[in-house]
């Protein structure tokens, strides 16, 4: 074989590889769509800053956050509140500071970036977390903008509005980063924001500025012993889920913009916006507007707020608000389900019938009433994403300065640390549902989670416990210098991906794509031999 410039000078012998240097027309037409669920995102395909600050910005306009601002304040007073508020939004800065630069470093999603603490198969959890809890969330915001429609028009039975909010928002679900979700919660961005900003005065000028503010004077959680703040750092916690959030998110993104999105697109600016203005509006609106109908400090007493401060310009912020946040929830539960998936079957659907698939399991979950049961969702998911963030962070410090592995046949199926996170996790839930006989650890349950999930984690690597199978050649990475600009023939799909995700099959003959890589444990392997594949 005649040596070709892409190549670097290993010869050991050499793989027979169909090596291009521009994107694969084929590849960039289907991951349009897809958004590289199954793959490495490579340079060419990153995006500018402002479809990343776009899309990511609808996050902040979940009336999810808003409620929680009334909902703290009721538990531990207005200070206590603002003080767990505003620590929560540095811890965010920071855990997702961390997510941001190494999404974009490795172009990884959450899931893969996970293969390397729980295995391949095992890894699969991160995915399955990921489509529970935003379709938890899509469910709510959706009853959201339900009751608010409702409230407004006074009319229609609940379920008829369900179903009028999921039929009618559901043709601006389907966009993703690489088409319009990005421009669409870009331009409505302000919408909200200044929405919100006017139903708080508007509020005070018509229903007067003494407000009823005696609502927060009798804190409910102080039977738990703890520091209000610590409380409500700890009720935030059960929306961790934006943390693997970001990393699917960042993954995007180009790597000179690594500086502008870990300080503002997932940074303290963001978070200041999403938590600290959304729980202040939140507490001013019940306050102020409390006595109209609705409002009180419950699930949509601040939506009810909005709508008796503003009228139908109140309602429009509301659809606007839930319209932006439901792209985000549906976009993320796509991918993830996806991902989910293809890890146990070769039949799998694109990225927008699971949207469509979505949005049928949300609106019969919408029918089963989710106020009812809201705290205790959040209190559990609190604790399933804590114990992941705990490992994931400790194997971020333990392996600084090396590369994540996340071909399969490097890995092992299922690692110790999926036992960790089941092991961690369970002992959470069993402290949610006993408050009555461990009331503090009770309300500690995810902190204690984490605690445990990290301690555990760091036992496990001491004993060497990891998820990396026996060492083999890495005959691609030897053979090719360029591995994010070079371009490699898939043996089984027949498509070019970038260098860097490309692995030999079993035999360490056969060139598989990432996808392929991890079809290749559940489907037929490629009995072709690689000379029948060069043109």
């Amino acid at each position: 074989m005649t040596s070709d410039p892409l190549q670097s000078q290993q010869s050991d012998p050499p793989l027979d590889l169909e090596l291009s240097r521009g994107d694969d027309p084929r590849v960039i037409e289907e991951q349009t769509h897809e958004e590289y669920t199954d793959h490495v995102v490579p340079f060419s395909a990153r995006l500018s800053k402002a479809p990343i600050l776009g899309s990511w910005s609808s996050i902040a306009s979940a009336m999810a956050f808003v409620y929680y601002g009334a909902l703290a304040a009721t538990l531990v007073g207005i200070e206590q509140a603002l003080i767990g508020v505003t620590l929560t939004c540095v811890s965010y800065a920071v855990l997702g500071g961390l997510g941001t630069v190494k999404a974009i470093r490795t172009g990884l999603n959450s899931t893969l970036m996970s293969r390397e603490l729980f295995g391949v198969s095992g890894a699969a959890i991160c995915p399955l977390i990921i489509t529970l809890g935003t379709a938890f969330y899509a469910v709510f915001e959706g009853s959201v903008m339900a009751a608010a429609l409702q409230t407004y028009f006074g009319v229609g039975d609940i379920r008829v509005w369900y179903a009028v909010v999921v039929v009618g928002t559901l043709p601006l679900m389907l966009g993703g980063m690489r088409t319009w979700l990005g421009l669409l919660n870009g331009v409505s961005m302000p919408i909200y924001f200044f929405g919100v900003l006017a139903a708080v005065l508007v509020a005070g000028s018509r229903f007067g500025w003494d407000g009823r503010w005696d609502l927060f004077d009798h804190p409910t959680a102080a039977g738990t012993g703890l520091p209000g703040w610590l409380t409500i750092f700890v009720l935030y916690m059960g929306v961790w889920i934006v943390l693997p959030e970001i990393q699917d998110s960042a993954r995007m993104a180009e790597p000179k913009d690594t500086k502008f999105h870990a300080s503002v697109t997932f940074g303290i600016l963001f978070w200041l916006v999403a938590y600290l203005f959304n729980a202040i509006a939140g507490i001013l609106i019940v306050a102020l507007a409390y006595g109209q109908p609705g409002v009180e400090p419950t699930e949509i007493g601040a939506v009810q707020g909005v709508i008796a401060s503003l009228g139908v310009v109140g309602l429009i912020v509301i659809v606007v608000s839930q319209v932006r946040i439901n792209t985000a929830n549906f976009y993320y539960m796509s991918i993830s389900a996806e991902r989910f998936v293809s890890h146990f079957t070769t039949k799998n659907l694109s990225r927008r019938a699971w949207v469509l698939l979505g949005s049928a399991v949300v609106l019969i979950v919408m029918f089963t009433d989710i106020f009812s049961y809201l705290a205790t969702a959040l209190a559990w998911m609190g604790c399933l994403l804590a114990s992941w963030m705990g490992i994931q962070l400790v194997g971020w410090w333990l392996d600084r300065g090396k590369d994540v592995e996340f071909r399969p046949e490097r890995l092992k199926n299922v690692a110790p640390g999926f036992y960790l996170w089941v092991g961690s996790t369970a002992l959470g839930i069993l402290l949610v549902e006993t408050p009555g006989h461990f009331p503090t650890a009770s309300a500690l349950a995810p902190l204690i989670t984490f605690t445990v999930a990290a301690a555990g984690y760091i036992a496990m690597r001491l004993i060497n416990a990891t998820a990396h199978a026996p060492n083999r050649p890495d005959r691609i990475r030897d053979q090719v210098a360029d591995l994010w600009n070079t371009r490699i023939r898939c043996h089984r799909c027949k498509l070019s991906y970038a260098a860097i995700e490309m692995d030999t099959g079993a035999d360490d003959t056969i060139i598989l794509c990432l996808k392929c890589q991890s079809l290749g444990r559940i489907a037929k392997p490629v009995s072709q031999p690689p000379s029948t594949v060069r043109k």
